[in-house]
């Protein structure tokens, strides 16, 4: 029983002292890096109206404002009840709620495909019942106590640097856990170990992003996930939301962004890097996709304040 009121009690306070703890390790705009490298905290203090946002693998809390990521069929409202799972980079548009004096506070833990197959392994060996349903690799649901706690502790943790080196692998471990044991859980898992169409076409999502790759085309990996083309295009659509094309695309236009955070590097160059032949096929679509140019993003990149970096 004290160890159940020691639990409510915190539960009933958790927004507070959760937003305390967030503020500390994000105290200014922008992508904050913890001491556990897998788990990222952010702030912004204006909102953003359709940004295009490269969403990867992991799981998104709101701890204060409102963060809504659409993309064809699917739309996701994360807020201090709801989080969000990606268990593969999935594109969106977003749309925020955020105010100097209210600012939109979120923390970012990634998804690791070897620990969730490791708990699933545990989980079956113990005569827990794992379904079979079709594939999956986006879902949200309700913040519940023990996902509270969790947050609670996890927060904690990362404004200990010691409490942090040695707790933290056991804490990413319990969230990874917590969300399999969810109604989603064995379809995300369906997704990882590659069973049936979706989860086929879902392992070749790495095939596609990987640039190191010498001719992969979306012929090539519909036949290593043994599906026609038409039938591949439908899943991958149902999947992410897009067609392999625009996936792939978008993926490009997000890893370029990035490259233009160094001013070493000139703006043909970065299209190049990123597998444009011509310096205006890629200024085109990086405008057409962003709403700015090449130029005028790497500007904005330099203003430490800006609220760009949700992308």
């Amino acid at each position: 029983m004290a160890d159940e009121a020691h639990v409510f009690s915190m539960v009933v306070g958790w927004p507070y002292r959760v937003l305390e703890l967030a503020e500390a390790l994000a105290p200014t705009v922008g992508h904050h890096i913890t001491p556990a490298p897998t788990v990222s905290v952010f702030r912004a203090d204006s909102a953003a109206k359709n940004v295009p946002k490269f969403q990867q693998p992991g799981t998104l809390f709101i701890l204060q404002g409102t963060e809504k990521l659409s993309c064809p069929g699917n739309v996701h409202i994360v807020d201090p009840d709801h989080f969000m799972l990606t268990s593969a980079p999935v594109a969106f548009h977003i749309d925020t709620d955020a105010a100097v004096t209210k600012p939109l506070l979120s923390v970012h833990v990634a998804f690791d495909p070897a620990t969730a197959m490791d708990i699933a392994s545990q989980m079956e060996w113990q005569g827990g019942a794992i379904s079979k349903p079709a594939a999956i690799c986006q879902t949200s649901g309700r913040i519940d106590d023990s996902m509270k706690d969790f947050l609670y502790r996890l927060l904690t943790t990362l404004c200990d640097p010691l409490a942090c080196r040695i707790l933290i692998q056991g804490l990413i471990r319990e969230l990874h856990f917590l969300l399999l044991q969810r109604d989603e859980g064995s379809a995300i898992l369906a997704g990882l170990e590659g069973r049936g169409a979706r989860g086929k076409v879902l392992k070749t999502a790495a095939e596609l992003l990987d640039r190191r790759r010498v001719g992969i085309t979306i012929n090539t990996v519909a036949a290593s996930a043994e599906l026609g083309l038409s039938s591949y295009h439908s899943h991958f659509k149902a999947l992410f939301g897009s067609t392999p094309l625009e996936y792939l695309k978008a993926a490009r236009l997000h890893d370029a962004r990035n490259l233009l955070r160094s001013r070493d590097v000139n703006i043909a160059a970065v299209g190049q890097a990123v597998g444009y032949k011509g310096t205006s096929q890629f200024s085109r679509e990086f405008h057409r996709h962003f709403g700015r140019t090449a130029r005028e993003e790497r500007k904005l990149l330099e203003i430490s304040k800006s609220n760009s970096d949700l992308v």
